[in-house]
């Protein structure tokens, strides 16, 4: 899971910034800083969803590090991205089932509000590659899954393939598989560790 969401557009950053802004406050919640960056085209805006943080908060503090409360809106490759924190990091808290609900809802808005800001709208999977080896029983389990459910995808067994598995390692840091690789159509991938039943349901729509 990729620790921070953002969408790219040809929008400038100043429109990008204020309609984040906009969207932000219109959701209920508060800007607590807007600031420039030092150097190159963009603006750091942190912000407050104080109802929902409250409730993750008082439920596991230690989470605290993992609550969005920044956006970051730059100018990149001469695109504008926007993103800021993702908040299903929070999923990993011992509590998770007294969290799930306001992270769920913490994470649909915030997602909302920079597939709005940028006029992107919502990632489209374009391409999934599973990488693998032979002798992984949770990579058979996760490939006869994405079968079952007809998902497309490419196998790379980086148990034979050495190449692969070096790309696999030096853009995850994993060496363990499976990892997903799940390409959408931005050009922007996210990385699944492990069988991760619950995201790659999300992600690919799957509804078993």
């Amino acid at each position: 899971m990729n620790i921070s969401y953002f969408r790219k557009t040809d929008k400038s950053v100043e429109d990008v910034a204020a309609d984040l802004v906009r969207q932000l406050k219109e959701h209920g919640m508060e800007i607590t800083k807007e600031m420039k960056l030092s150097q190159g085209e963009g603006v750091l805006i942190q912000f407050l969803d104080k109802e929902r943080a409250q409730k993750i908060l008082e439920e596991d503090h230690t989470v605290i590090g993992l609550v969005p409360m920044a956006a970051l809106v730059m100018k990149k490759e001469g695109k504008t991205v926007v993103g800021l924190g993702n908040a299903q990091l929070l999923m990993g808290s011992e509590r998770r089932d007294s969290i799930d609900g306001p992270v769920a809802a913490m994470d649909k808005t915030l997602r909302d509000v920079v597939n709005g800001a940028s006029g992107a709208g919502e990632p489209k999977v374009g391409k999934i590659k599973l990488y693998s080896t032979a002798t992984c029983p949770y990579c058979r389990m996760e490939k006869d899954y994405l079968e079952k459910n007809k998902v497309a995808f490419d196998l790379v067994m980086v148990d034979t393939d050495h190449k692969a598995a070096e790309d696999m390692v030096r853009k995850t840091g994993q060496m363990g598989v499976p990892v997903t690789e799940v390409v959408f159509d931005d050009g922007d991938s996210e990385y699944i560790i492990g069988f991760d039943k619950g995201r790659l349901n999300e992600l690919l729509n799957i509804k078993s």
